[in-house]
């Protein structure tokens, strides 16, 4: 038997953010699309800083912004609650323009020219879907950072862009000076990003590791670095892969070349040095969420290792969460840990709180 690190409190019995009221929004995917899918997933959770006015805010007594999207959509939705554990969250900017500060639908929008395109860098054109963002607080420069992926005539890229308040990322009938980065963020997509010793790390597609190519520069092009290289660039192996291909969840025998690791979520625990990482693995019947760590201290980051086996975290057992769970994101705030995530096949977002050092699991 094992310790088991967490109890698992699932809470309010139902989604905080339900497709449903998206796509009655009109902001959801164009369910023509023949790879229709899922209108709530990726969660990712900020807490608004102070230096934010109660005047610039999604409402004046927002405290949380919780950013998700569709899986193939082509805009960044956002929901806001006054407590982190609220079952009530209110969704942002359904593009009824009203509000010249927010064009489009939701917090960044490919649909706000003629077509569904962004000239991202130099004849490198988003287009078609974004989705899976990441969102930082940068309290130094006071604004909001946000790392998407989405499709290019490049293939899939990551992309990075800003805003002051963190409700208009958008380039176009956006902020002076904000907006998409001309850039080339990564070329690994579904990203989350941690800081270790004072530096900037990321965590991504398949389970590799990443770091900026210069420290200095996280965020923008370094002196006479070209806007085609990635920002970001990425370790030559991954320690989830190679478990997953152990376990028979990956593969070139599978479909999509072998993509075993689906998105996941990172959180340095507190002694500093050890990584916490929740994924799902997607061939696995049903898909549920495990925790694996990684000791940050132990060699440099190409060759970081993850704890294997992976530690059951969270499955799908209520009527409301569907089949499968996945989509993960840790946030603590006053000492409790949640953890937010998607269910009803990317359609629902829910939280968990997570309790620590509870019991054992055989």
């Amino acid at each position: 038997m094992a310790k088991a690190t967490y109890r698992i409190e699932k809470l309010h019995g139902k989604p905080i953010v339900d497709g449903y009221d998206v796509r009655r929004l009109g902001i959801g995917a164009d369910p023509n699309r023949s790879r229709f899918r899922g209108d709530a997933m990726f969660p990712t959770l900020v807490g608004i800083p102070d230096w934010v006015p109660a005047a610039d805010r999604a409402h004046p007594q927002a405290r949380y912004y919780l950013y998700f999207a569709s899986h193939h959509g082509t805009s960044i939705h956002m929901a806001w609650s006054k407590r982190v554990d609220s079952p009530d969250w209110t969704i942002f900017n359904a593009g009824r323009l009203d509000d010249p500060r927010f064009p489009g639908r939701g917090v960044f929008d490919l649909r706000l020219g003629d077509a569904e395109t962004i000239d991202a860098v130099d004849g490198v054109v988003l287009t078609g879907h974004v989705s899976s963002p990441e969102v930082i607080v940068d309290d130094e420069n006071q604004h909001f950072i946000m790392i998407v992926h989405g499709k290019s005539n490049a293939s899939q890229r990551s992309f990075v862009a800003t805003s002051k308040y963190g409700l208009n990322f958008n380039r176009v009938g956006g902020e002076p000076g904000r907006g998409l980065k001309r850039l080339i963020f990564a070329d690994r997509n579904y990203l989350r990003v941690f800081q270790y010793r004072g530096a900037w790390y990321g965590f991504g597609q398949r389970g590799y590791f990443l770091r900026p190519a210069d420290p200095a520069h996280p965020w923008d092009l370094p002196p006479g670095w070209h806007p085609h290289n990635p920002l970001w660039v990425c370790a030559e192996t991954s320690p989830i892969e190679k478990d997953l291909i152990a376990a028979g969840l990956a593969g070139d025998h599978l479909p999509n070349g072998g993509l075993g690791m689906r998105h996941g979520a990172v959180r340095v625990m507190e002694d500093g040095e050890t990584l916490e990482a929740f994924y799902s693995r997607k061939w696995e019947v049903p898909e549920y969420i495990v925790r694996s760590t990684v000791n940050l201290s132990a060699g440099n980051w190409q060759t970081w290792q993850t704890s294997y086996p992976p530690e059951d975290i969270i499955r799908a057992e209520e009527d409301w969460e569907g089949e499968v769970v996945h989509d993960s994101y840790l946030f603590k705030s006053d000492g409790a840990l949640y953890l937010f995530y998607s269910c009803r096949e990317e359609d629902a977002i829910a939280v968990a709180k997570l309790n620590e050092g509870l019991g054992w699991i055989k």
